[in-house]
């Protein structure tokens, strides 16, 4: 069987994992790599036994897939072009920084026919699996939550703290759990938000209300200058005298009832790729590719989440009224 021949755009830390991940992956070859910073694109080449391209096209005419990795501002762009191309593309979230280009991405991947999948890893951890579980076996049925998803500083790389270049704090770290929100209890109904630019020019603090429209409702909030204080990330669920909560990517902690003794389960042994979910999500992109995948399709996050986030996330902007 030929193997499935994959393109990477973009050479940072994410496209580090990614490769890492895929080279473990006897159906997969590693092709082409572009990156506009030459030096960059010449180390990832030799660390991962793929070839340098001048250009995106090129990446495009050598590959089955592409996997982009680049800042937030082009992921809109190059998705595009990628399905312009007809190539199935991974590519890491945000899916876009406005509904306009959303909107372009959901069209190009219905007109083109190819395999679209978002990088939300958090759907593959699992922590975050456990808790999908223990919903979709009935175990717990979600009334109400409650998450945090802080971030230290947006100091380091300086950009981070730039609207221009991310579309906002959003859709950095906070759009893990908005999705989240989505994932684990369904169709957002409405959501009610305040925020503020504290620190940072960007704005930097988020209070928000949800409610679906199945009945569940909580809260989520985020910071950007939290320090690294920890755990910056928690999602509490709250059913019938049933809790579950996770500390981070290490461990879920849960009680099933009010005569139960509380159970806890840590992945703080797994490997980084797999407790926060990335080797799992890659896997099954290309399990997708070679059309053999069989479970598991709930965690994939598709253009159709894509863009149900970007309108959230637009959502909470206008409902600010401070810009990004």
């Amino acid at each position: 069987m030929n193997k499935i021949k994959i393109g990477i755009i973009g050479t940072g830390n994410i496209a580090k994992t990614h490769g890492g991940n895929l080279q473990s992956i006897p159906d997969v070859l590693l092709g082409s790599v572009f990156d506009i910073n030459t030096k960059s694109s010449q180390a990832f080449a030799r660390e991962f036994g793929m070839t340098v391209r001048n250009s995106i096209e090129e990446v495009f005419s050598d590959s089955d897939a592409v996997y982009i990795t680049v800042p937030n501002k082009l992921h809109a762009e190059l998705s595009l072009e990628a399905l312009a191309a007809g190539k199935h593309v991974f590519c890491e979230k945000p899916f876009a920084l406005n509904i306009g280009d959303a909107e372009k991405i959901v069209n190009a991947v219905n007109d083109a026919g190819v395999i679209y999948q978002l990088g939300f890893n958090r759907r593959f951890a699992p922590v975050y699996k456990k808790m999908k579980d223990f919903i979709l076996g009935g175990d717990l049925v979600p009334v109400s939550f409650n998450i945090k998803m802080n971030r230290g500083e947006l100091q380091t790389p300086p950009w981070t703290s730039n609207p221009e270049i991310t579309g906002g704090f959003l859709f950095e770290s906070t759009l893990h759990l908005i999705d989240m929100v989505c994932y684990l209890f369904g169709e957002v109904k409405k959501v009610t938000a305040v925020g503020s630019k504290t620190i940072y020019p960007c704005v930097d603090d988020f209070s928000m209300i949800f409610e679906m429209e199945n009945g569940i409702h909580g809260v989520l909030s985020s910071s950007a200058h939290t320090t690294w204080m920890y755990p910056f990330e928690r999602v509490e669920v709250y059913g019938n005298h049933f809790a579950i909560s996770n500390d981070e990517m290490e461990s879920v902690t849960y009680c099933s009832g009010l005569d139960q003794p509380y159970c806890q389960e840590t992945f703080s042994t797994l490997p980084i790729e797999k407790r926060w979910g990335f080797i799992q999500e890659d896997s099954l992109f290309i399990a997708r590719l070679l059309g053999k995948q069989e479970g598991d399709m709930d965690l994939i996050a598709t253009h159709i989440d894509g863009y149900k986030n970007v309108e959230l996330i637009e959502n909470i902007y206008q409902q600010i009224g401070l810009g990004r």
